[in-house]
Order: C-alpha cells, then structure tokens, then sequence
C-alpha cells in the first residue's frame, strides 16, 4: 500500500503534466473548423482555462487528504473504461475509454457543456452552410498536399480541403489542381493543365425543355 500513499514530488509534478496538457488541448481544440456546436467556444477559452486550474487543484487536495497516489487515479480510470468495453462486447483495449470519457467529461464542463448540452449542430444546416462554402471554391486553385487515388489532400487558398480526382484518375502530390464541382458534398479537383479541356461537370444540373 505504501507505493499508493501520495508523494509530493511525484505526484504534484504529474498532475501539473496532465494539467497543462489539457489547457494545450484547449487552446488547440478552439481553433478547429469543425466543431459540431453553436456555442462561440473561443469565447469560453480563458475561463475554461481557470476552470481546469480548478479543477486540478482540488483533485489534487483530494488525493492529498486521502493519501492517495495522484496516478493510481488513471489506473482506476481504465480499470472502468475496461470492466464497461469488456460488459458491451467490447475489445480488451477498451480500457482507454475510461481516460477518454473522462477528459471528454472534463472538457465539456469546462466550457460550460456546449457539446453535450448547450446548442448542439444542426447537422442538416451544417451541411448546408458547407455547401454555400464549397460553392465559393469551385474554380480556385490549390496544391495536392497528398497523392489523389482519386480522394486525398489539398491546400486550397491556406485551408486544407480532403478532395477527390474528378474523373477518378491519379494525381501526383504537389500537382497544382482547380475545384471544378462539388458532388455528394466533395470538392472534385481536375489538374490545372487539363481544366480547361473538361467539359461541364456531369452532375451538374441541366436544364429542362419545357412545353408551352
């Protein structure tokens, strides 16, 4: 039991770690695109930040007064991702999602659960607000920052796009290609050199004859 009992210089110095690599999580996580909320989550930043702070100090002066290893906590947290992964079917390596759903956990509160609570996405005005968005890119010029075979990578205007070949063919990386249309909420890329030798997209609509 004395190798659970709490130790400062251990213990104070591992929950700073995991302290500071949730704020760097943070800080990372408010300046992704695609966050599935409403909620302006930048705006929440700074107190999220003190809430963590917080929230450390008093899992900390928990483990303290109880006399208990700051890091025995992980392996009670895997111990019930494991036991939950293993009671649903799970695989054995289940046992991350305890850490995971907890530091999930420890997000959301921190931000005021704008996930799980607060405004979720609509995902049907999502992808419509993505397709107004797509529709500004056709005939911009970008740089395949991966292989196309035919779905990959490209860097269009300084934002990463995952695109696809427009007639399914291979595009080497580093090739200069233009958004020729989007089908099925995918940017199709032609190279440049052949972009002026496509023809009108397929898919695109066509208009009809009407009767008078």
């Amino acid at each position: 039991m004395d190798k659970l009992t709490f130790l400062p210089i251990v213990d104070l110095p591992l929950a700073g770690i995991v302290m500071a690599t949730f704020i760097w999580h943070f800080n990372r996580w408010t300046r992704q695109r695609n966050i599935d909320t409403t909620v302006d989550i930048a705006s929440r930043l700074p107190k999220a930040r003190i809430r963590v702070i917080v929230f450390f100090a008093c899992v900390v002066s928990l483990c303290w007064f109880l006399d208990l290893a700051f890091w025995s906590l992980f392996a009670i947290l895997l111990a019930l991702g494991l036991a939950f992964a293993v009671a649903f079917g799970g695989e054995l390596e289940g046992g991350a999602f305890g850490l995971l759903a907890v530091a999930f956990l420890i997000r959301e509160w921190a931000f005021g659960f704008p996930q799980l609570i607060l405004h979720p996405q609509n995902h049907s005005s999502q992808t419509k607000k993505e397709s107004v968005e797509f529709g500004e890119l056709v005939g911009q010029i970008g740089i395949a920052t991966s292989p196309l075979r035919p779905s990959g990578d490209a860097d269009i205007g300084g934002v990463k796009y995952s695109v696809v070949s427009y007639d399914g063919a291979m595009i080497d990386l580093g090739s200069s290609v233009v958004v020729r249309t989007i089908r099925n909420g995918s940017l199709c890329v032609v190279p440049v050199a052949e972009a002026s030798t496509v023809g009108e997209p397929s898919d695109a609509p066509q208009p009809r004859n009407e009767a008078f």
